[in-house]
């Protein structure tokens, strides 16, 4: 690693790329110092190992971390079952077969929800030292996303077979209003070519932020690809975490009129309603124009 007197060296040539320059060195001294204090933590645990862990010997592995990429050695052990176990890196949190740490994972899944998989490759390639590619990026949303849909669908089965009500923070309101509209996305390297995105939002109301300017109310949001009769189940889950459903005063579903949209007016015992656009457009296909207006 350079000292202090070379990097003053290179600034004098070049003032101007002082942030590059401290950021490189100061990326360069952190992953040192990584890899120094994992691998004597790893001789730590190996001190301390349960009874009927062997070792099998050390093994190298990369991590892409907010630092840049470090190359570790740790020990591998096989327990009494014949199974093999990093203990380093199951207390590092380092998920297998994936390069990423931990708040590598969390950053590249955050940037994930917001923008597609390509952008988000682009933007940690400017923020980190060594960034992830997006096809590593997608396939990182897959395992950390896969756990959470089968908690969800563990969690359905319990509410809607069972009949087990989830731990709930009860909130109680007269009026929850409920919408929920699909929108057409095309997919790549499938079958089909396109497939629908379906989204509801759950508010209880509108809030003033300004003249003539309004925000929804505590809102909820629930999203997914999947047919309507999961949707309303993921969704009804979703807000029966926040609600305490069976005391909320009234339910009000709105939607464009889609024959999925309507089922969750039946599932929350609430009543349906089209959205204001589609019910001028369902007004004006039976009256006239003027008419039509006026009953709006």
């Amino acid at each position: 690693m350079e000292s202090i007197e070379e990097l003053m060296v290179k600034l004098k040539g070049d003032v101007g790329g002082w942030e590059e320059l401290i950021f490189g060195y100061a990326c360069n001294l952190a992953r040192s110092m990584a890899k120094d204090l994992l691998e004597r933590i790893d001789e730590e645990l190996m001190r301390g190992r349960e009874e009927g862990l062997e070792g099998e010997g050390l093994k190298e592995r990369w991590v892409t971390t907010l630092f840049g990429d470090i190359k570790i050695r740790r020990r591998l052990y096989r327990d009494g079952q014949g199974n093999y176990r990093f203990l380093l890196d199951e207390a590092m949190g380092l998920r297998k077969g994936s390069q990423a740490s931990p708040k590598v994972e969390e950053l590249a899944t955050f940037l994930a929800s917001y923008l597609p998989f390509e952008k988000c490759e682009r933007l940690l390639r400017a923020l980190l030292p060594e960034g992830l590619s997006h096809t590593t990026i997608h396939r990182l949303v897959g395992r950390v996303v896969d756990p959470y849909l089968e908690k969800e669908e563990r969690e359905i089965a319990e509410l809607f077979e069972d009949g087990v009500i989830p731990e709930t923070e009860g909130r109680v309101v007269p009026h929850l209003m409920v919408e929920a509209d699909g929108a057409s996305i095309a997919l790549q390297r499938e079958e089909e070519k396109r497939t629908e995105v379906k989204v509801g939002i759950a508010y209880e109301g509108w809030q003033g932020v300004g003249k003539d300017r309004y925000r929804l109310k505590e809102k909820t949001s629930y999203t997914g690809i999947m047919d309507g009769e999961r949707f309303w189940e993921g969704f009804s889950l979703t807000l029966a975490k926040r609600y305490d459903l069976s005391q909320v005063g009234q339910v009000i579903v709105g939607s464009d009129g889609a024959d999925w949209a309507k089922e969750g007016a039946d599932l929350f015992g609430g009543i349906f309603q089209l959205d204001r656009f589609h019910l001028l457009r369902a007004l004006r296909r039976g009256l006239r124009d003027e008419l039509a207006t006026e009953v709006y």
